[in-house]
């Protein structure tokens, strides 16, 4: 094994696997669990060494049922390599710098394969290079092969044009996922939040009412939840329904606690509405919401 690759192994062996990861990826949906030990052999599964001895969710290995490919074109025929299952557990647990550079590893000698090059491409995305990683999207786009990962492609271009300012094109990107997958929530959200950036709130708000329907009841998605309400809030709040965009906001963030931009609309539309007491019920949970996160001025980055 690489000394690099060795050496990431190491690493992981000081890390506890996290019980609800914070990003619930598109290709890591309606995945069963497999064992890496059943999976790899047991020499391997020894080599990953017990802390990665759990159950490890992949996609496109062993147990998934992948949409087909948005492209039609012959399967890859070379099989990835087995570390790929720690990629991807790195990238589930939000490692995004390990991940990178173990793809980068892998594909020395790997170099053409395709679900190598699109793991790399999302780590990439994940640490904010969104320029870099829409080449890499565009790229792969290119590949006349199928590929596990293939369907989703477009879900990532998507939201690398809309933080690099491009609504358009990420309009056009999430609806060529949904047409391939059409229940994915994250794409009908981010289909909403770019209509909101052309200015079309209707158009918004059916989008997002459909990324709440698919989320609504799911345990492990009420972040995502939470900021679709409050997204949801703001096309209300552009159509001049202020009672409901509030109702909408306070959904949010009973979801999502921690969204201090979200409390900060809510208190916005309490004024409007003429309720001064809920107003500043409202700012004082943006305050403690943004003491939590360790993020006490006003004006930075916040969620989409």
């Amino acid at each position: 094994m690489p000394d690099r690759v060795q050496n990431i192994f190491d690493r992981m062996k000081t890390f506890r696997r996290a019980r609800n990861p914070r990003f619930s990826e598109p290709w890591l949906r309606n995945c069963r669990p497999v064992r890496p030990d059943r999976l790899l052999g047991k020499a391997l599964g020894k080599r990953l060494g017990c802390g990665l001895a759990v159950v490890i969710l992949l996609h496109g290995i062993a147990g998934c049922e992948d949409p087909e490919s948005s492209r039609p074109g012959r399967s890859i025929s070379e099989p990835p390599p087995p570390e790929i299952v720690v990629a991807r557990e790195l990238l589930e647990q939000g490692r995004y710098g390990m991940a990178e550079d173990l793809l980068s590893t892998l594909r020395e000698s790997h170099p053409d394969h395709p679900s190598l090059q699109f793991l790399q491409a999302l780590a990439v995305q994940k640490q904010k290079r969104y320029a870099v990683a829409l080449e890499s999207w565009n790229a792969l786009d290119r590949i006349e092969v199928s590929y596990p990962e293939r369907s989703h492609l477009d879900h990532y271009r998507g939201w690398c044009l809309f933080y690099l300012g491009r609504p358009e094109e990420a309009t056009q990107a999430f609806r060529r996922h949904l047409d391939v997958v059409p229940t994915e929530p994250d794409s009908h959200f981010g289909l909403g939040v770019s209509q909101l950036e052309l200015a079309n709130p209707e158009e918004a708000l059916v989008s997002l009412d459909r990324a709440i329907e698919i989320d609504l009841g799911t345990v492990d998605r009420r972040r995502a939840l939470g900021k679709a309400w409050i997204r949801r809030g703001d096309a209300l709040w552009e159509l001049d329904r202020v009672e409901d965009a509030a109702h909408s906001y306070h959904k949010g963030v009973i979801q999502f606690v921690d969204h201090y931009e979200g409390w900060a609309k809510l208190a916005r539309a309490h004024d409007r509405l003429g309720s001064p007491e809920d107003a500043e019920w409202a700012r004082r949970e943006e305050a403690r919401a943004r003491a939590r996160v360790g993020q006490v001025e006003p004006g930075a980055e916040g969620d989409v």
